[in-house]
């Protein structure tokens, strides 16, 4: 409403230019300065929810949070009406509460000059403490910083394809999307760290054919628990989701194709088949981080007595491709 009669606004004084309508002008002028209170005072209140938003109850698999959702859809919406909030907000610049949330970010008046992109970042700020605050209620360490890296690249996301961007700039998409980086590297390092050091750190090395047993019985237990465990686990974006695997398909599989070729493992000479080929590997991976929707592709093979169980891989029956 505030942009339609603020588009009509030279209209109608072209229109009711002469003195007996200077109470038409008057008015529409003190229109516009009440519907510019309102929407301070609702851009206020928003910001007073988000503050008081109190719930704990944690997001199942680690997904996005609907408050994520609900701020980013919300600013996206309001900055495609940029040049009448710019006009409102010009001469608004409340007190920005301290932010615990750490770095330059803490601080938007200090980066921006525009009061809008000042209150926009602050906003945003103000969401991204209130989701590290909501992740503390996972028991798995991991799996709060997946929450934690979903939740910050839906914002990214939306800043990225949204006009909030032209507000915000690349910096701070290119800064955010850092921090996503930083919390998917410590999510795998968590979740997926005894896997990594259940295998030698030199796999071309030689090692004894009851050294090199060993570890493959320890990956393969270590691999399947991790599996287990994860397959309720969801990455809604498919850019990070992609980039989590290939990470971890290079890690694991590249490890375990060295070990396997250099011992001979599988061949059946040796009386010992791996449980897990390199390809097993693979397809158990990209089943994951789906939700519920992963749990049902597959199932992880029977395990064996010890390190003299055979291969069952993993059953493309029921497999979707």
């Amino acid at each position: 409403m505030y942009e339609t009669l603020a588009s009509l606004y030279v209209e109608i004084e072209t229109i009711f230019y002469f003195d007996s309508a200077a109470a038409v002008r008057s008015q529409v002028i003190s229109s516009l300065t009440r519907l510019g209170d309102a929407a301070r005072t609702m851009m206020t209140a928003f910001e007073t929810a988000i503050q008081k938003e109190t719930s704990r109850t944690p997001v199942t698999g680690g997904g996005v949070h609907p408050l994520t959702r609900y701020v980013m859809n919300y600013l996206s919406f309001l900055v495609d009406y940029s040049e009448s909030i710019a006009v409102i907000f010009e001469n608004w610049q409340p007190t920005l509460p301290s932010s615990s949330y750490g770095g330059e970010d803490a601080y938007p008046e200090e980066i921006y000059s525009s009061p809008v992109s000042v209150r926009i970042a602050w906003v945003i700020l103000l969401t991204l403490c209130k989701i590290d605050g909501k992740a503390q209620p996972y028991k798995d360490v991991a799996l709060s910083y997946l929450f934690l890296a979903n939740n910050l690249q839906y914002v990214v996301v939306k800043v990225r394809t949204s006009n909030v961007k032209l507000l915000l700039g690349e910096d701070w998409v290119v800064r955010h999307e850092g921090k996503v980086k930083q919390y998917a590297d410590k999510f795998e390092k968590l979740a997926w760290g005894k896997v990594l050091t259940s295998l030698p750190e030199y796999p071309a090395e030689e090692i004894t054919p009851e050294e090199a047993k060993e570890f493959l019985v320890r990956f393969d237990d270590e691999f399947e628990a991790s599996y287990r465990k994860q397959i309720s686990w969801v990455i809604p974006d498919p850019k990070l989701r992609d980039w989590i695997k290939v990470s971890l398909s290079h890690k694991l599989m590249l490890v375990c194709t060295e070990l396997y070729e250099i011992n001979r493992f599988g061949s059946g000479g040796d009386g010992f088949n791996v449980r897990y080929t390199s390809e097993d590997i693979g397809n158990y991976l990209s089943d994951l981080y789906f939700g519920s929707r992963g749990s049902g592709s597959g199932s992880v093979s029977t395990k064996g007595s010890g390190a003299g169980s055979s291969s069952t891989g993993k059953s493309r029956e029921g497999r979707s491709h």
